[in-house]
């Protein structure tokens, strides 16, 4: 059984990695809710099932995001009802001080895949992935932790690829220019 339960985290693991190579909002987020989806059905097999429940509501508030961002729709209300669900469903299903880090990253979480911004989300992601990476180790998610070192890793290559080298090309073809 513990061989299906990290399987099912290597899943999650794979899209966590591919969201943060993508340009596209839309894309992040499709792959994040599919990584929240795997990762839920481990938490329930491992019984963490405060990380199961936070990433059932995420994939929800991903796909509302999702469609919301699309339309060009603001998603300041949304937020704020994903961030109350969070800390509801939080206490709800309550094991201790490990709960409060996974409730703090879906309420960050919920504020980052609102904004259009992908740089923005990524940097806000940092913080969540630091929670859910210590969240894993506390529950025994082998996978999990791998996952978000990973995941961490994806983030730091998406910011340097996506972000950085954008800004620095774009400066330097500006001083060229003028």
């Amino acid at each position: 059984m513990e061989i299906i339960i990290q399987s099912v985290g290597v899943l999650g693991i794979i899209a966590s990695i591919i969201s943060f190579q993508c340009k596209k909002h839309n894309s992040i987020l499709f792959f994040r809710t599919l990584n929240e989806a795997l990762f839920a059905i481990q938490f329930f097999l491992l019984g963490a099932y405060t990380g199961m429940a936070m990433n059932l509501v995420g994939c929800v508030r991903n796909v509302i995001f999702t469609k919301q961002i699309s339309k060009n729709k603001k998603t300041t209300v949304s937020t704020i009802i994903f961030s109350i669900l969070f800390i509801t469903f939080g206490i709800v299903t309550w094991q201790g001080a490990k709960s409060i880090l996974i409730m703090v990253a879906k309420v960050l979480s919920t504020v980052a895949y609102g904004n259009k911004n992908t740089t923005f989300v990524r940097t806000i992601l940092f913080i969540t992935c630091t929670n859910w990476l210590i969240y894993n180790a506390i529950v025994m998610s082998i996978a999990g932790v791998f996952c978000e070192a990973f995941t961490l890793s994806s983030l730091i290559i998406g910011v340097i690829r996506l972000d950085i080298i954008p800004l620095i090309t774009k400066k330097q073809a500006q001083k060229k220019n003028a």
